[in-house]
Formats: C-alpha cells, sequence, structure tokens
C-alpha cells in the first residue's frame, strides 16, 4: 500500500502531446504580462496633464546630466585640444585655431547626440529604473516625467535625428559604430553579461567619442587622424578599460538591486579600489613617457592621479566615491591635454 502511494505522488513525464500545450500556456501568460505593462503605460500616459516646453527640455536634459561630466565636457575637451595639436594626431600641418575654436559648439553638440542616444535606450529598460530608483531617482523613469513606451518613442526620434546631425557635422562613422555599441550594451545586455564586457564596449565608446569629437573640431573633410593619433586613441581606449570601474564604486546599492555583476560586487569592495588605484598611477607616468615630454610636465596628471588613488582607498564612502570620480573625470581630461602640449613644446623648439 505505502509503494503505491509512493508511485502515485511521482509527477508523471510530460508527453510529446503535453509540451505544446504547456509551451501555448507560458506564451499565453507572456502576452497578457505585456499587455498589463502597455495597459499601466497606456494608464499614465492618459492620466498626465500637458507640460509646457520647458518641461520637456529639462526632461530631456535629466536624462544627459550625469553623463554632462562624465562623457560629453571631457570628449569635448579631447576633441579640441587633439585638432589643436595638429600635426602630432591629424594631417593639419598648422592648426587653425579660430576655426578650431569656433567649432566649439559643434563638437559640444555632437558629443552630446551621441550621449542622448545611449542615455535614452539604457534608461528605458525595466532594470535600468529599478536601478535609478535606488542611484538616481531624479531622472526621467523614475521620477514618473514619462513612461518607458514614451521613452521608446521618444528614442525612435533621436536616432534618425542623430544620424542626420552627425551626416552634416561630420563624425557619421563614430556615430553608427557607437549605436551598435549601444545596442550590445543595452538590448544584447552588455553591461550586464560581465564587467569585463561592459568595460570593453565602454572603451570601445571612449575612443569613438574621441575620435569622433575630435574630427568635428578638424572640420568635416578639412582633415583626419593620422597614425599616432590611432595609437594615441588604444592607449585611451586601455585607459578606460582598466579604470571605468571607478564609477561603479558609488552605484553598487543600485547595481544589487538590477543583480548587475560589476567588479566590486563579484570581487568585493577593497579588491575592486586596489585595481583603480594601480592602474590609475600607471598611466599617469606611462601618457607623459608615450609624448617624450618634460619631467615637469608630469606633474600635473601624476598629482590629479596621486588623489584619485589616495581617495579610492581612504574615502570610501557613498558621497567620498561620487568626489572621486569627478576627480577621475578631470584627471583623464589632464591626460587629453598631452598631444596639445606636445605640439607646443615641438613649435618652440
Amino acid at each position: 500500500m505505502n509503494r503505491l502511494l509512493v508511485l502515485n505522488t511521482i509527477k508523471k513525464p510530460i508527453t510529446l502531446e503535453e509540451k505544446p500545450q504547456q509551451i501555448s500556456e507560458m506564451t499565453l501568460q507572456a502576452e497578457n504580462l505585456t499587455l498589463l505593462v502597455k495597459a499601466e503605460d497606456v494608464s499614465k500616459e492618459n492620466s498626465t496633464t500637458p507640460h509646457s516646453y520647458a518641461y520637456h527640455l529639462r526632461t530631456v536634459w535629466l536624462f544627459t546630466r550625469n553623463d554632462l561630466k562624465s562623457i560629453v565636457f571631457p570628449e569635448t575637451a579631447f576633441g579640441i585640444f587633439s585638432a589643436l595639436s595638429g600635426p602630432v594626431l591629424t594631417t593639419s600641418t598648422y592648426p587653425d585655431v579660430l576655426a578650431i575654436l569656433g567649432r566649439l559648439p559643434m563638437v559640444l553638440l555632437w558629443c552630446w547626440i551621441n550621449v542622448l542616444i545611449f542615455d535614452v535606450a539604457n534608461q528605458r529598460l525595466k532594470t535600468s529604473v529599478v536601478e535609478d530608483s535606488v542611484n538616481k531617482p531624479w531622472r526621467p523613469l523614475p521620477s514618473e516625467r514619462l513612461t518607458r513606451r514614451q521613452a521608446r518613442r521618444f528614442l525612435l526620434l533621436v536616432v534618425p535625428l542623430g544620424f542626420l546631425a552627425t551626416l552634416y557635422i561630420g563624425g557619421m562613422e563614430e556615430t553608427v559604430a557607437m549605436m551598435a555599441l549601444t545596442w550590445m550594451y543595452n538590448d544584447l545586455g552588455g553591461a550586464d553579461e560581465s564587467y569585463l564586457v561592459r568595460n570593453l564596449i565602454n572603451a570601445c565608446g571612449f575612443v569613438c567619442y574621441s575620435s569622433g569629437a575630435t574630427r568635428v573640431a578638424c572640420g568635416h573633410g578639412h582633415c583626419s587622424l593620422n597614425s599616432i593619433a590611432f595609437q594615441w586613441l588604444f592607449i585611451v581606449g586601455s585607459i578606460v578599460f582598466t579604470t571605468l570601474q571607478m564609477q561603479d564604486m558609488a552605484d553598487q546599492e543600485g547595481d544589487k538591486a538590477r543583480d548587475r555583476g560589476t567588479l566590486p560586487l563579484v570581487h568585493g569592495d577593497w579588491a575592486a579600489r586596489w585595481t583603480i588605484a594601480i592602474p590609475v598611477g600607471f598611466w599617469s607616468v606611462a601618457c607623459p613617457l608615450f609624448w617624450q615630454l618634460h619631467a615637469f610636465i608630469f606633474l600635473v596628471p601624476a598629482a590629479l592621479g596621486g588623489l584619485v588613488s589616495f581617495r579610492i582607498i581612504l574615502c570610501r564612502s557613498v558621497d567620498s566615491d561620487k568626489a572621486t570620480w569627478k576627480l577621475w573625470n578631470l584627471w583623464i581630461s589632464s591626460l587629453y591635454l598631452l598631444p596639445l602640449v606636445k605640439y607646443l613644446m615641438l613649435v618652440k623648439y
């Protein structure tokens, strides 16, 4: 009798006839869930009152606010500094200083458009909304300034506009490359696959920003990058690949909420800090050596790099990590200045 009871409690194997029925039920559940999400977005859209143009402009600005200091301003500086360095990085023998400085708004616009495309594509994802609710609740979606459905529609508008804009001002190839990287990072889950994959995609993105900003600063079709520029871009990509985990230090709570395997969450906070401090110190010396600059030129990147390394090891609160992240952006901007310093030394001597 007991043996019969045990046999009756064992689950029967699913037959071939039952599998299609189970699959259809799962498909129906997924479709119902999708409809519920869409219905929720539609109800939010219908319940919102019309807003002013200033409100919508602020919403657009909030998408990119956090990346102004880390991408838009530093990469604009990279483009202007590189174009002014003339034959050091470009095929231009004598850079036209006034013309290059006059293109500053165009370079700034180019960087901002590409950042906007990436940020909307990233922040519209459900996992990003979960993370931003913890780390950056002021962003458009967690603050309910617009829905995920509206963000997707906005992205449908921004992508072709960005393509057309870069077709006119230059850097179109880099924009198309970054669209592919954005797709890999967000929709293919590259950001959540591994911190190595995430840093690699980010490094490629920084290389595209740097190259495109330089070409726009030089003037559409006026000159191109030389062979030394590609070596320098590889170094810039390597700097980003080995140190960009700096931005993850202050975001650990949000990354944990979305189950993202960042370096500090995988290997621990203390180990992650050393993986930043050591490479920052190395690049602070290696980059001036690459450009064969005088010893006193080492002082600025070495001082900023030393401060970043010192703070990341000893100042470990969230607020301290946010301040150190700002210093990291200032440090890498000082490295971007080195080719221009090299050109000025060549002109002088």
